[in-house]
């Protein structure tokens, strides 16, 4: 009886930790990053405000959960960055953003009402996402910043 316990506990262990991993991975393949179209005027309307999970490095902590999957920014602003994220399974194109408001979701006005629980879920997303080794300069009112994170520990900081 003990040996056939032994081997239920392992086993469910394992199975456990495979379903994490699968799920993982599923959640990777659900979003894209893509390039914003340059040859058509689009607008983008505010969705809503991102989470901010780190009140000491707010921006090098969403920019390295979001280059864990995406790499580095596709703009470097005046006060922030941006990232064009599509979802897989809708084909919906959205932004997300880190400026002098904080973190912040864009999309097409008629694209709206369908993303709002996409976001949510992307942002469940990030929250299970890793800080990835990275960094950025970002020119501020305050003057320069470092912005990433070194060690899996985000950071914002002056240059």
């Amino acid at each position: 009886m003990r040996m056939f316990l032994k081997i239920f506990i392992i086993s469910t262990f394992f199975l456990s930790c495979s379903k994490k991993e699968n799920n993982k991975i599923n959640n990777q393949n659900m979003y894209e990053k893509v390039i914003a179209p340059t040859n058509r005027n689009v607008e983008y309307d505010f969705i809503q405000h991102g989470k901010i999970r780190n009140e000491n490095a707010p921006m090098g902590d969403m920019l390295s959960r979001l280059w864990t999957h995406f790499g580095k920014p596709e703009n470097i602003l005046f006060e922030g960055y941006t990232y064009n994220i599509k979802d897989k399974n809708t084909g919906l194109v959205f932004m997300v953003s880190f400026g002098a408001s904080g973190p912040a979701y864009h999309a097409e006005k008629k694209d709206i009402d369908k993303l709002r629980p996409i976001i949510i879920s992307f942002e469940k997303f990030l929250d299970s996402s890793y800080n990835a080794d990275c960094e950025i300069e970002v020119d501020t009112d305050f003057g320069i910043y470092l912005c990433g994170a070194k060690n899996g520990v985000p950071y914002d900081r002056e240059k």
